[in-house]
C-alpha cells in the first residue's frame, strides 16, 4: 500500500494548546474523527478546543 505524504504546514500539521507539540494530524487520530494529543503526558483534545491547525 503506498504511503501518503505528509505536508510540514497546512491542514496536515497540528499545534497542542496545552503543551505546545506540534505533530502531522495522522498521529492525533486513530479514526479520522476523534483528536488527540500524541504526547504521552497530556491530555488536550478536540480540534479547536485543544488541538488547533498550523497555518
Amino acid at each position: 500500500m503506498p504511503q501518503m505524504a505528509t505536508r510540514a504546514t497546512g491542514r496536515d500539521l497540528l499545534r497542542c494548546r496545552k503543551c505546545g507539540a506540534e505533530f502531522p494530524e495522522g498521529r492525533a487520530t486513530e479514526d479520522g474523527w476523534h483528536y488527540g494529543c500524541p504526547e504521552d503526558s497530556c491530555d488536550a483534545s478536540g480540534i479547536g478546543q485543544g488541538l488547533k491547525r498550523v497555518d
